[in-house]
């Protein structure tokens, strides 16, 4: 586990599709998934395309983190992690 120093804030690199968002996550105490439902929220601002609900974070690897997990004790302080999302196919 890595432990963020929690006296200042941290923030998070959130990737949906193609597009990247800076996240402030102040301590970090929130779990992961919150990132997921981040990053849509703001995607869905800044495009007309609707993506829905994220099914989880990835790490640059391809390994989801579990929804989970506290932010600041997987994650550091500018880190990227990517927004999986349910394909649609209507």
């Amino acid at each position: 586990f890595f432990v963020f120093d929690t006296s200042h804030g941290m923030k998070v690199h959130v990737h949906v599709k193609a597009k990247t968002f800076a996240v402030e996550c102040g301590p970090g105490t929130q779990p992961i998934i919150w990132l997921g439902n981040v990053g849509v929220a703001r995607f869905s601002n800044f495009n007309t395309l609707t993506v829905g609900a994220p099914l989880g974070v990835r790490q640059e690897s391809g390994a989801f983190y579990d929804s989970n997990d506290i932010i600041n004790q997987v994650l550091k302080d500018g880190q990227h992690v990517w927004v999986a999302l349910k394909e649609r196919y209507d």
